[in-house]
């Protein structure tokens, strides 16, 4: 195999490995069924506190992708103060991820707050409906800037499809 060619196959394994990497930690970290867990890409800085905190969940920096497991049934039972959750708001029409600072067992309900809000709220613990359980900025990073320039979206896909071209390439150039 030529110099050259050993470079490129050698930056596409480290490519894959680290895409891998993130993915495995991103996954199944907490939550290995992927059918009980979504990504989002947190899009507000309510919790980019500065401070950084005991708990698993410290701070979510805006553009990170989060990975969330899904709750069902009696697994809200298990949130505790300090665990990040997501639950839907009406007046925003979308979902809120807050950390938990108490819990209302009695009356079945969360206070939560963004890490650098004044404010409360208390969704019900039927209305919650995940828990982060990883945190990745870079990755959301990522994806921000794809979504916000489509072109280079494109171009992303047609270098994958000419990394995948010269690995099969090289496979095949090998068994020669």
């Amino acid at each position: 195999m030529k110099k050259g060619t050993k470079a490129v196959v050698t930056i596409a394994v480290i490519v894959i490995l680290v895409a891998a990497f993130t993915v495995t930690l991103m996954v199944f970290n907490k939550s290995p069924n992927l059918k009980d867990s979504e990504f989002r890409v947190i899009v507000t800085g309510s919790m980019d506190g500065e401070l950084r905190t005991e708990y698993d969940i410290e701070t979510i920096p805006v553009h990170s992708l989060v990975a969330i497991h899904k709750l069902k049934g009696d697994d809200v039972e298990d949130v505790k103060v300090g665990d990040v959750i997501g639950f839907y708001s009406p007046a925003l029409k979308g979902n809120i991820y807050h950390r938990v600072v108490s819990i209302d067992k009695e009356n079945r309900m969360f206070e939560t707050r963004g890490d650098v809000n004044d404010y409360s709220e208390h969704p019900g613990f039927d209305d919650v409906n995940g828990i982060v359980v990883n945190v990745n900025h870079p990755a959301g990073e990522v994806i921000t800037f794809l979504k916000a320039n489509a072109l280079y979206l494109v171009l992303m896909v047609i270098l994958l499809l000419a990394l995948i071209e010269a690995i099969s390439y090289l496979i095949r150039a090998s068994k020669e």
